[in-house]
């Protein structure tokens, strides 16, 4: 009787350690999620495959919006719709396109051409846009720049390279 005792103890103490390290495991992930959710990294994210999914839609508007102030100083808000629309959808002879975001990589000390006295922490995200227009299948790679603007991500496009 008092091995099964033993054996019933051991067993519990087997059990009890199988179910905390599953525990742990588990809050790991958990906090590995709500941590990646709201990291900067996300957020760029999100702001780059917004303003593609507008520009794939034709709302030309609404992705202009999120452009960085300097883009929209560069910009008129309705001439950015038509050119957009003229090029890409009357000459490409496109309806739609497919993007894919490559990883963001942090840029530090990064400056506008506006304002070379200011350095900002930015992220760069290469897009690929891909069109099946008349003229056959076409790629476009473009690095987006991500920048932080009154507390929200905006683009950038480089005009320095």
């Amino acid at each position: 009787m008092k091995k099964r005792h033993f054996y019933d103890r051991q067993q519990r103490k087997i059990l009890f350690f199988i179910g905390l390290g599953a525990f742990i495991l588990v809050l790991a992930f958990i906090i590995y999620g709500i941590v990646y959710l709201f990291s900067e990294e996300r957020q760029v994210v999100q702001v780059a495959e917004q303003f593609y999914e507008y520009e794939q839609e034709g709302d030309f508007g609404n992705s202009w919006e999120l452009f960085h102030s300097s883009m929209k100083k560069r910009f008129n808000k309705g001439t950015y719709m038509q050119d957009r629309a003229h090029v890409f959808l009357n000459h490409f002879g496109v309806d739609s396109f497919d993007f894919s975001l490559g990883d963001p990589s942090e840029i530090k000390n990064f400056q506008l051409t506006e304002d070379p006295t200011v350095e900002y922490t930015v992220y760069q995200i290469d897009v690929t846009s891909m069109y099946n227009s008349k003229y056959g299948y076409l790629e476009i790679r473009q690095p987006v720049i991500l920048i932080e603007e009154d507390s929200e991500w905006k683009v950038l496009w480089d005009y320095d390279h």
